[in-house]
């Protein structure tokens, strides 16, 4: 092909010779029309007779071209043709107004192929977002009990999504916000004090059992402590929730007591313990973060004082005295009065003086873009590592106010935030609460910053009936799942399912009699697994977790994925292990190419601009898709063609290996981008 065609996909290049085309077409014509305003939408062809891609040219008739759509196509088939470009076979026009190419497939192949092995690992990637800094907050887990399956369809989303960006060349600062100072912890804070003073029984004993983490503990706690407080017509029900609205209050003001238990203390050393569970948890998964940032901290800097002042100061808040709002302060915003779950979402601080999670999460919004940098804020934070991640990424903390981590490096407290968009993945559950954040900020004369907010919202994970049933839920009313429930101990923590797929990678492959896989292996496996089945789904699209489904090793699975990674990477090996070296470049090409090496050389070429514009339109499951069509193009290869290490037609065996080279790269490419460990081997 021409040499631009060595830098640029088959998209671009024809896309590019159309528009000569058209443009010499206008002028010929006399039509006043600026060519690049014409739609280019090419496309693989509806039939193979046709050629291998085609352009409709039907849309530029209508109030733009003015002339019939054949002519149109005609002319603009005669005129490349007329160009004698070697790697187009020919080009043609056919009704109602197609442009179509048939393309010289070896010459064609031979450039995607180079263009991929010279590009390498960067094949794919980007600079669309150089020097845009972008923070995706995800995970954002509360601090009271274990990470469930709920939480990993947000962790795998956020971290994929942080990955897309990043190969764009975004600068994205990928935050987990500790909500350390909300009723989920302060039950679980109670439930500690009720426990010592005899006064709680949970299942199973109060002690903790034998191999039993820290958060899994507590998980056990908060569910004893949401039935206590059920029973409300009881004195213990009634002091419980009593205690309850002390220990919330005390958390939130950071009141030192000046007798009894320190319950900030209680609180902030609760956090710092079950965060470090979660990141173990999450480490499995291979997702990292980058700061971890603390509502404890907002509270305590005065971050959220400073934004209430900010907002009476431009009069967008109301303090109602009757209503189901009295004694409260709220942002009017909406217009369903009657709708209790939107009252209380706009309601930014409570009767009793403690703010809601609306009212810390514009502040933190605020904080994100860099507005509190401002004198009428005047707010810093300060920034210690917390530790090196699994991946070798340097996790930074904001400093708490309870904080017992010390350390002598601290970061320029402007090297976090500061971002010019800034992307929430948080479930739908939550879309409400994000409008109204996203509302203060243009209300407040920050239109830009509200219209670069983005909510990333993706329906809930539900248990389907079967798993539900093994659960020992009564599934009696014949649904097909079932919500899951922290309070009532009605999930399946992430960690077990994690554990439950390791062990059913190793299990697999005793049944199907192969080789045993070391645990590594079925550790990498697992996690693909899970990764793949909470990020392929569209994000409208609840999902009941199956667990069969998940841990499938066939079909649309993330074990699928790695399989034929595996598979691409063995013709490899097998090759050298046969003694053959495979060329640097092709000097000689076959004389034509398998429908099978032809299909699987066009996906590879789409893959730059399937990961561009999944990573604009923020879609996971697009990318997923596009990893899953990959492996299904090579695992046809596979099939269909004979075994490269026995091929006898050079020209075909170096074609072929190259072939397989270059798919074993964007595979790896790909897979790294969902967050895989490619394994070469299993």
């Amino acid at each position: 092909m021409p040499e631009v065609q060595q830098k640029q996909d088959l998209y671009t290049y024809l896309s590019a010779i159309v528009k000569q085309a058209a443009s010499h077409y206008i002028e010929q014509e006399g039509i006043n029309y600026d060519v690049e305003q014409l739609p280019i939408d090419l496309r693989f062809s509806a039939q193979s007779s046709f050629g291998d891609y085609s352009i409709p040219v039907m849309p530029w008739v209508k109030k733009r071209l003015g002339r019939p759509p054949l002519q149109i196509a005609e002319a603009i088939a005669t005129y490349i043709n007329s160009l004698h470009v070697p790697e187009l076979e020919e080009v043609s026009a056919t009704k109602p107004g197609f442009v179509n190419f048939r393309l010289s497939r070896p010459s064609a192949g031979q450039a995607i192929i180079e263009r991929v092995l010279e590009e390498g690992p960067d094949f794919g990637q980007d600079q669309t977002g150089q020097g845009t800094r972008v923070i995706v907050e995800h995970t954002a887990i509360n601090t009271n009990k274990a990470a469930h399956v709920g939480h990993l369809r947000n962790s795998c989303l956020g971290d994929t999504l942080v990955r897309m960006l990043r190969s764009q060349g975004y600068h994205v600062e990928a935050e987990n916000y500790i909500d350390d100072s909300g009723v989920q912890v302060a039950d679980v804070v109670v439930g500690q004090i009720l426990l010592q003073k005899g006064q709680l029984q949970l299942a199973e004993g109060n002690e903790p059992l034998p191999g039993e983490s820290f958060d899994y503990y507590c998980s056990r706690v908060y569910v004893a402590v949401n039935r206590l407080y059920e029973d409300k017509e009881s004195e213990r029900g009634q002091n419980a929730i009593q205690l309850r609205r002390q220990v919330l209050h005390a958390i939130e003001h950071g009141e030192e007591p000046e007798s009894g238990p320190d319950y900030p203390t209680l609180a902030a050393d609760l956090s710092h313990q079950i965060v470090q569970a979660h990141l173990q948890t999450m480490a499995r998964l291979n997702i990292s973060y980058d700061l971890l940032t603390w509502e404890s901290a907002i509270l305590q800097a005065g971050l959220w004082q400073h934004t209430f002042d900010f907002l009476r100061k431009h009069n967008l808040l109301e303090k109602p005295e009757t209503g189901p709002a009295a004694g409260c302060w709220i942002l009017p915003f909406g217009d369903n009065e009657g709708d209790n779950e939107r009252m209380s979402d706009k309601i930014l601080v409570r009767s009793d003086g403690t703010a809601t999670y609306t009212a810390k999460d514009i502040a933190n919004q605020l904080w994100k873009f860099g507005i509190t940098d401002s004198p009428e804020f005047n707010v810093q934070f300060h920034f210690v590592p917390w530790g090196t991640q699994h991946d070798g990424r340097q996790l930074w903390t904001m400093r708490t106010p309870k904080d017992a981590l010390q350390s002598d490096q601290e970061s320029d407290p402007k090297r976090f935030g500061h971002a010019q968009r800034v992307v929430n993945v948080i479930d739908v559950r939550q879309s409400y609460p994000q409008q109204v954040v996203y509302e203060s900020l243009r209300r407040l004369g920050y239109v830009e910053q509200a219209e670069n907010s983005k909510h990333l919202g993706y329906e809930v994970v539900t248990l389907s009936a079967a798993t539900a049933a093994k659960m020992g839920i009564d599934t009696s009313d014949g649904r097909e799942s079932y919500a899951m429930s922290g309070r009532k101990g009605i999930e399946i923590k992430a960690d077990d399912l994690i554990n439950a797929a390791v062990e059913r990678m190793q299990e697999t492959r005793r049944q199907e009699e192969k080789p045993e896989i070391d645990e590594r292996t079925a550790a990498i496996l697992a996690a693909s697994a899970i990764r793949y089945f909470m990020i392929r789904f569209n994000l409208q699209q609840i999902i009941a977790l199956d667990m069969d489904e998940v841990l499938r090793p066939n079909g649309d699975t993330g074990v699928y994925l790695q399989y034929a990674y595996a598979r691409a990477s063995n013709i490899l090996r097998r090759l050298q292990e046969a003694g053959y070296t495979i060329p640097g470049k092709l000097t000689t090409l076959p004389e034509q190419l398998a429908q099978s090496e032809w299909e699987l050389l066009r996906h590879i070429d789409t893959y730059p601009r399937h990961l561009a514009e999944a990573a604009e339109q923020m879609s996971a499951s697009a990318l997923a898709a596009y990893a899953y069509d990959l492996a299904a193009h090579l695992n046809d290869f596979y099939e269909h063609t004979p075994p490269i290490v026995k091929e006898e037609n050079e020209q075909t065996k170096a074609f072929r290996a190259l072939l397989v080279q270059a798919t074993v790269q964007t595979m790896n490419n790909v897979l790294r981008i969902l967050g895989f460990e490619p394994l070469e081997r299993i």
